[in-house]
């Protein structure tokens, strides 16, 4: 039984964009052997592939935006970044312990968390431990939760920055398969803000944003 004459895949790209094929491929007049439909199918498929890789990339390149902004005459920090990732998602890595324990913190540092209660009047705290072994606490509380929209936290370390009240609202806006976050950190005072600025936030932020894309792929691939 003769083997039917395999054809490369660009000569069936060519042959969907109206250039001929080879002849004997043909069963009759006006009809395709059924593996020219099946490479078309193919080559096709690929085509657009290819489109949704490239539009990945460029989507992936895109999104490492994080901006910080500080007022020189408010006593604020506002920051955005976005995320390509649903916004139920995204809440989810921001809320619940075992994810903010992969990506609090600076790069290095081991997290304990012992309280996370997500809802109004909930208490949470993060013990995290550096490669020094300095133990840094991190403390607050819940004043406002609408899932997926928006929390609002109190934010201050154990031992530090008494009398202090850090009070943080983060918010979520999904855009088709991107997610805009925001945050708005409120100090008591410039001085204040100034001194968290210099402490190595973005440092710390920009970490943390990047495990979350991280922590964010898994999840997509899981669901």
């Amino acid at each position: 039984m003769q083997r039917p004459k395999v054809i490369a895949l660009s000569d069936y790209r060519r042959q969907r964009d109206g250039e001929a094929l080879h002849p004997k491929l043909g069963q009759a007049a006006g009809t395709e052997h059924w593996f020219v439909l099946y490479w078309r199918y193919w080559a096709e498929s690929l085509d657009r592939l290819d489109a949704y890789l490239t539009k990945l990339k460029e989507l992936k390149m895109a999104l490492d935006n994080l901006k910080i902004d500080a007022p020189a005459n408010e006593p604020i920090v506002i920051a955005t970044r976005d995320f390509a990732a649903p916004r139920a998602l995204v809440w989810k890595v921001m809320t619940q312990r075992e994810h903010v324990a992969r990506w609090w913190g600076t790069e290095g540092q081991k997290n304990v968390i012992t309280a996370l209660d997500v809802r109004p009047g909930g208490k949470w705290r993060i013990e995290s431990h550096a490669a020094d072994g300095n133990v840094y606490i991190f403390v607050g509380e819940y004043r406002e939760v609408s899932e997926p929209e928006k929390f609002v936290w109190t934010f201050g370390m154990e031992n530090m920055f008494f009398g202090k009240t850090l009070v943080e609202t983060h918010t979520f806006e999904e855009d088709g398969a991107v997610t805009h976050y925001k945050s708005v950190s409120n100090y008591d005072s410039i001085e204040d803000r100034d001194g968290m600025v210099a402490s190595g936030m973005e440092k710390g932020m920009r970490h943390g944003f990047a495990v979350m894309d991280q922590l964010l792929a898994e999840l997509a691939q899981e669901a």
